[in-house]
């Protein structure tokens, strides 16, 4: 869509875009398409027809869309969504941002099964998601119906969740994975997109690499060497010996550091991660954590024991798993063009456990060929996402009903025998176990809440454990899980390095750039943006001239890193932060105030921007956007308690106190937000209350040093 340019700025800005976006093709290799793949590759081809990552994106033609056009209309809460044609095009009529029915061309489906969305055309060159999304599933399932990823709950214009909002941005949010070659180009003069992409869909060459050369190699008439592509073959064969119940990898298990390409490959969009910089011509050899930083598994997006909760999808679950650890890739599982499973049923399992041991009623305890005779649905149980959408669980784990009751985590017992409760499903577990002479399995580690039997287990699990333990000890540290966290500085695993990285933010910044100054020539970028981000703003002075190049260099990626984010409020906030750090609070502010403006209900920003106000004696200015931030996300806990030490700082003791409860309220196992309540009960003469709230987190194990000492006084004064 052609935007009318205003300003010499911007014609300027607009030039050196369309220069930009002929850089590509000469500087990055050159994209073929999947027809030109297609004449040697006439299986893989085939097999891709059809696939979900054929259809991850495709025009709104006759041919691809799946839903119901036909003047249909769709109420959610008494918002009307009409779905029509006109002319061969098809149009959505339905709210717009500013809560008035407007028409939308549709520009392009998105999926297939088990439902289909539909992406908006908008001004700028932006594309949103509709949230109102076919059911393609059968009717006999309950699809071929149109219905709102939220069913239950009223989004209204100006909510984040609204289709309008920044969470269904195409360009921002999904592009990148549903399309090859995708250059986002964000412009953030005219505050437009020219977004482009090679082929519209996921293609040979998303996975495979830009394929000119390729196409030169195989035209030239060579059969050896060098085939001037990425290979995604899984390595290694897998025997299963007569002695063995289950296949070995004949190259062994995976060691520490070891990378798949296809596991990078795969991982790079089957993933909850950040994306560090712009994708451009893939390497060979380059690691995951080059090009993105990979979600923990910390809560809420994962339960407290490693399962999946929020759409986190799949690498950050297998990493956890013992079929990743000893080397299984994804292939071994399923076919990589077709995306469809190996084999049918548990026979895809039998591929390397022996079925006359684990497809038995001996080892299952269920009727053979019954729904709990499958393997996925004891060791991969579902969680459905999207309304309609079941995804499995990637760790592969044994159930666990005995810790459910204490984690409130699932386990997949119940998930099936839904008239049963946890504590039966524990019985019967308990009971299997006596019958084979068997003992309980050790706790999986993430269950741990003690310190000290997290810290005593670290050194045993998986890196994505490891890391996700460092994160979890941060946030209450102590002199021995810091000192655990120093010597993993230097550990081979780049997750459990960036996670020693980010826990060094419990020291001051003068330390904290003395503790990673031998760090400071740190290869993988997902850790040198990390070291970039705790040694921000620290002084400099004392390194020598091959430190400063290091440390400079860091900055500089750091710097470009937020860069390629700054179309979105999070991008803005984090530049908010890197400006805060260099003491440019102008700068800090204006990105602050751009985050709101990009996503209205921003807590972060609201937060961040009110501190910095505060911080330049504008008080009155901070007090009021917390106040609106507050009536806005009531249940933000992180709002309330910024508006009640607010209201302590202007002297209105009694609204302050309320704050403080209603934050403690929100988040009961927040020790901080406790304390604070019970320093400001205290401070207005409810000691015995305050006391009272303190017992009750001492008895959770969750007050801190700080916290017991008060506790201590109270004690002392309320006897």
């Amino acid at each position: 869509m052609f935007t009318p340019f205003k300003s010499l700025q911007q014609k300027l800005a607009a030039a050196l875009l369309m220069l930009l976006l002929l850089l590509p093709a000469t500087l990055y290799g050159a994209w073929v398409g999947s027809e030109q793949c297609k004449n040697c590759h006439s299986e893989a081809y085939q097999a891709w027809q059809g696939s979900h990552h054929d259809w991850a994106m495709k025009p709104a033609k006759p041919d691809y869309v799946l839903g119901n056009f036909n003047n249909s209309r769709f109420d959610h809460f008494s918002v009307l969504t009409e779905f029509y044609t006109r002319a061969g095009d098809y149009f959505v009529k339905t709210q717009n941002a500013k809560g008035k029915m407007q028409e939308f061309k549709v520009a392009y489906t998105f999926g297939f099964y088990p439902l289909q969305q539909y992406l908006l055309e908008m001004p700028h060159g932006k594309l949103q998601a509709l949230t109102v999304a076919w059911d393609s599933r059968p009717s006999s399932e309950g699809g071929q119906r149109w219905f709102h990823l939220y069913p239950n709950e009223k989004i209204p214009a100006g909510d984040p969740l609204h289709w309008t909002g920044a969470y269904f941005n195409w360009n921002s949010r999904c592009a990148e994975c549903h399309s090859t070659n995708l250059q986002r180009n964000y412009d953030p003069v005219s505050q437009s997109y020219n977004t482009q992409w090679s082929e519209v869909n996921v293609a040979c060459e998303a996975c495979h690499g830009p394929g000119q050369d390729h196409l030169d190699w195989a035209n030239s008439g060579a059969t050896e060497g060098d085939k001037k592509i990425r290979r995604l073959h899984a390595k290694g064969r897998w025997i299963l010996s007569a002695d063995d119940v289950i296949a070995k990898r004949e190259q062994g298990p995976r060691v520490a550091g070891e990378i798949s390409e296809q596991i990078n490959v795969c991982g790079s969009c089957h993933s909850r991660r950040r994306l560090l910089h712009e994708k451009r011509e893939p390497k060979a050899a380059e690691d995951f954590l080059e090009q993105h930083a990979l979600q923990t598994l910390v809560e809420p997006m994962y339960h407290r024991d490693g399962q999946i909760h929020d759409e986190v999808f799949v690498l950050g679950s297998f990493m956890q798993s013992k079929m990743y650890q000893h080397g299984v890739e994804c292939s071994n599982c399923h076919g990589p063009h077709s995306l469809k499973l190996r084999a049918p049923g548990n026979a895809v399992c039998a591929q390397c456990h022996l079925p006359t041991v684990y497809d038995q009623p001996k080892h299952h305890h269920h009727k053979a060929q019954s729904a709990g005779a499958q393997c996925v649905n004891c060791h991969m149980p579902e969680t459905h996402y999207m309304v309609v959408d079941p995804r499995r669980d990637h760790s592969i784990r044994i159930p666990r009903p005995d810790l459910s009751e204490e984690l409130g985590s699932p386990n997949a017992c119940v998930q099936c025998h839904t008239d049963r409760d946890n504590s039966w499903a524990s019985k019967h577990f308990k009971d299997w176990l006596r019958s084979t002479g068997k003992t309980l399995p050790e706790k999986p580690a993430l269950a741990e809440s003690n310190p000290r039997k997290l810290l005593s287990r670290i050194s045993k699990e998986p890196a994505i454990i490891a890391a996700s333990i460092l994160e979890r000890l941060a946030q209450q540290p102590s002199n021995q899980s810091l000192l655990v966290a120093q010597s993993r500085l230097h550990h081979p695993e780049p997750m459990v390095r960036e996670a020693a990285v980010n826990f060094m933010a419990a020291l001051p910044l003068p330390q904290r750039l003395q503790e990673l100054l031998a760090s400071l020539d740190e290869p993988v970028m997902a850790v040198r943006l990390a070291i970039a981000r705790q040694t921000l703003g620290a002084d400099t002075e004392s390194l020598d001239a091959s430190q400063h190049r290091a440390i400079n260099g860091l900055w500089s990626d750091y710097k470009n890193s937020l860069m390629f984010h700054q179309d979105t409020a999070a991008g803005q906030l984090n530049l908010g932060l890197y400006f805060l750090a260099l003491n440019d609070l102008a700068r800090a502010e204006q990105s602050y105030r751009k985050a709101i403006e990009l996503e209205p209900l921003h807590l972060g920003a609201h937060l961040n921007l009110a501190d910095l106000l505060r911080q330049q004696s504008k008080a009155e200015q901070s007090l009021a956007l917390l106040r609106k931030i507050s009536r806005a996300l009531p249940d933000a806990a992180a709002a309330q308690h910024a508006l009640g030490l607010a209201l302590v700082r202007a002297k209105q003791y009694q609204p302050a106190v309320a704050a403080l409860a209603q934050a403690a309220d929100l988040e009961p196992d927040n020790s901080r937000y406790s304390y604070v309540y019970a320093v400001a009960l205290h401070s207005t003469g409810k000691s015995i209350k305050a006391r009272n709230v303190l017992r009750e987190m001492a008895a959770k194990s969750l007050l801190d040093s700080q916290g017991r000492r008060f506790l201590a006084q109270l004690e002392q004064i309320t006897r």
